[in-house]
């Protein structure tokens, strides 16, 4: 019986959930990915990659095949 009360309670929070969402998108407001998501530009990227150990990124994109 526990199990039951526990499953419907999730259920109404997903579909709490979800109303949610839809009522956003129907504002005009939809989600969208953080500006940190965007790469930024080609010389913060190279920096990036240069002091993780990585190639620059001239080298990379010179490359003639993808790592694999």
């Amino acid at each position: 019986m526990r199990f039951d009360r526990m499953a419907r309670k999730k259920d109404k929070l997903r579909a709490a959930v979800i109303l949610a969402v839809l009522l956003e998108e129907l504002e005009g407001q939809a989600l969208t990915p953080a500006e940190g998501r965007e790469g930024g530009e080609a010389w913060s990227r190279d920096h990036r990659r240069s002091l993780i150990g990585r190639r620059n990124l001239f080298r990379a994109r010179t490359r003639r095949s993808t790592p694999r």
